[in-house]
């Protein structure tokens, strides 16, 4: 029996370090000291040393604000002091219902709410963040760090265009803003925009020199233009494919129709479509190898792109089809979820998109000795040891196709669609199949026992 050719994932998931803005005490005419409060803000964007800063610092209530606006405002504050975000924003709010036209009241409850909202971002529920950054935006229009927070929720939800606007805002409100700067350099990156995603990245870096993630991320970008300076392009309606010669553009036509084939079939399937054209990159092989950080079996990748090696692959068409459809349904799912998907789902998607026969994986799983419970194969395979990777696909393959002949397509569109609003995988899982991901994991493995035994 043939040895499968396992492909692989490798997608940029980075953290940011945000904090909400210094709130003025009522009555005093110096801001409150307020300890930073870093959160790690799972975007796929890059990590920020810097804090999530609102622009400017909050006004003090005025002299002729009554008493109970001032001591709810100071007893707000207070409470922010201590991280009771909740009860301060109640106190905030008890104060604007007293005055509505108090400015340190208005300024204070927009950055608690901001505040609250980065929590949510957090936490992984998207849907809240973005709606307690709009109540925010509400409240006191136009602060950047508001619209830096919105354009961050957008980015996380997969709303790009939207994410894209937000964030522009946010750097016309304040330049200095550098998460806006790194995930509007991701988006532009991932568009194919070098130029831009260079200049943005740039920015990011001289707001921060010691950030080794910029750095890596801009030379990143410097090496894609220096790469792709001899490359041809050929843009299609989902697609930019870039390529080597002139004399590939048959090649790179015939990539083109069968992207476009499988963007209409995969995106049919599971019920999602990426925003923009996505960027394609076909490599010889020998270049693939140069270039892309991946183990000497893969076949493809995605980080942002889809890289593909089409020296061998050109002759072989069930070849390239499957790594274009792979390497798609990785794009796609990346797209839907924000990159907040299990290791195991994102394979195992792609390899069942292959329309492919599951006799391989079987195979592998029969042989296996002991199983690798699919909760911990959330993270990159890269880590496991290399005797389990084969195991590790088979078993991604056999969990999707066990998910779909159990619980349909259907399920299959709810997971993608709720992990694109909440990290938490166990509720995702639970809304898309009606039990726990402890139950789901359980009847798959019983599933497998049962088939090694019929196997013999």
């Amino acid at each position: 029996m043939a040895t499968r050719r396992f492909l692989i994932l490798l997608t940029v998931v980075l953290g940011v370090t945000v904090t909400a803005a210094g709130l003025m005490a009522a009555g005093s005419h110096r801001p409150a000291v307020v300890a930073p409060i870093y959160l790690s803000l799972p975007v796929a964007g890059l990590s920020e040393s810097a804090p999530f800063v609102g622009t400017g610092r909050p006004d003090a209530p005025t002299a002729a604000a009554r008493p109970a606006v001032l001591r709810l405002n100071d007893e707000g504050v207070t409470l922010y002091e201590i991280g009771q975000f909740s009860d301060a924003l109640a106190k905030f709010e008890q104060a604007m219902a007293a005055d509505g036209t108090d400015r340190a009241s208005r300024r204070n409850l927009a950055f608690t709410k901001a505040q609250v909202a980065w929590g949510y971002l957090e936490d992984g529920g998207y849907a809240d963040a973005l709606r307690t950054f709009a109540e925010a935006d509400l409240v006191q229009p136009g602060e950047g760090g508001v619209l830096q927070g919105l354009g961050a929720a957008h980015y996380k939800l997969g709303n790009i265009t939207k994410a894209e606007a937000f964030l522009e805002r946010a750097l016309d409100a304040d330049p200095n803003l550098a998460t806006a700067l790194k995930l509007l350099g991701e988006i532009a990156y991932r568009r194919d925009d070098l130029e831009d995603a260079g200049a943005y990245f740039a920015s990011a870096f001289r707001l921060d020199p010691s950030d080794a993630v910029v750095r890596d991320r801009l030379e990143r970008v410097r090496a894609d233009v220096r790469a792709q300076a001899g490359l041809w392009t050929l843009e299609g309606r989902h697609f930019t494919v870039r390529f080597e010669g002139r004399e590939s553009m048959v090649v790179a036509q015939d990539v083109m129709r069968r992207l476009e084939s499988t963007y209409r079939e995969v995106g049919q399937q599971w019920g999602a479509f990426p925003d923009g054209r996505v960027p394609v990159v076909l490599y010889t092989d020998r270049t693939f190898r140069d270039l892309a950080v991946t183990p000497g079996w893969a076949q493809g990748m995605f980080d942002g792109k889809i890289r593909i090696p089409v020296g061998g692959a050109a002759s072989n068409g069930r070849r390239l089809d499957e790594a274009v459809r792979h390497e798609y349904t990785h794009a796609l799912v990346h797209a839907r979820t924000g990159g907040n998907v299990p290791t195991w789902l994102s394979e195992g998607l792609a390899i069942a998109s292959e329309t492919r026969a599951a006799d391989e994986s079987r195979e592998v799983i029969r042989k296996a000795g002991r199983l690798i419970p699919l909760h911990e194969l959330h993270g990159s395979f890269l880590t496991l040891p290399f005797t389990q990777v084969p195991l590790a696909y088979a078993e991604s393959e056999a969990a999707v196709r066990y998910l779909l002949a159990r619980h349909g397509e259907a399920a299959v569109r709810t997971l993608l669609m709720r992990l694109g609003e909440t990290r938490d995988f166990a509720a995702a899982i639970r809304d898309a199949t009606g039990g726990t991901y402890a139950e789901f994991q359980s009847a798959w493995m019983r599933s497998l026992i049962d088939a090694r035994k019929t196997d013999g």
